[in-house]
């Protein structure tokens, strides 16, 4: 698998903070793209919210992205989530600035980066969640 140099992004999430991929220096970042109408990342949300709760590595960074500029309603995120209790957090796209700066074209995908900033890998809602989850294992204990 070719590896390349996963694209910067400054995100805001729902209580104001900004996020930066340079802020999470030295440790592999799980991205989760989604969009609050999709009925895959209504699925696996659930899912990933589980995982986010018990996967407390200091090694790892779980961030969702709702893409904004695919939203009919873009502010629907905060009462969805509010709704749902997920506790990830959730930045907000600029549009579809960073889901475009990624080459993503499906929602949801998952965006693993490794300690180095490098892409490891990019998985669409075809991939089993165990998959990605191997992927993470293998990353975690090469570190």
């Amino acid at each position: 698998m070719s590896e390349w140099k996963a694209p910067d992004f400054h995100l805001t999430d729902l209580q104001g903070k900004t996020h930066s991929l340079a802020d999470y220096r030295g440790k592999i970042i799980w991205l989760e793209f989604w969009v609050t109408w999709c009925p895959s990342c209504r699925e696996m949300l659930p899912k990933k919210d589980l995982l986010y709760r018990s996967l407390q590595h200091p090694g790892l960074v779980f961030l969702t992205v709702n893409v904004t500029g695919r939203e009919a309603e873009p502010d629907r995120v905060f009462e969805m989530i509010k709704q749902t209790g997920y506790r990830f957090p959730v930045l907000r796209d600029k549009g579809r600035e960073t889901y475009d700066a990624y080459g993503l074209n499906s929602v949801p995908s998952s965006v693993i980066i490794n300690t180095n900033r490098l892409i490891h890998g990019i998985y669409d809602e075809t991939v089993p969640l165990t998959h990605v989850i191997g992927e993470i294992g293998k990353l975690l204990s090469s570190t």
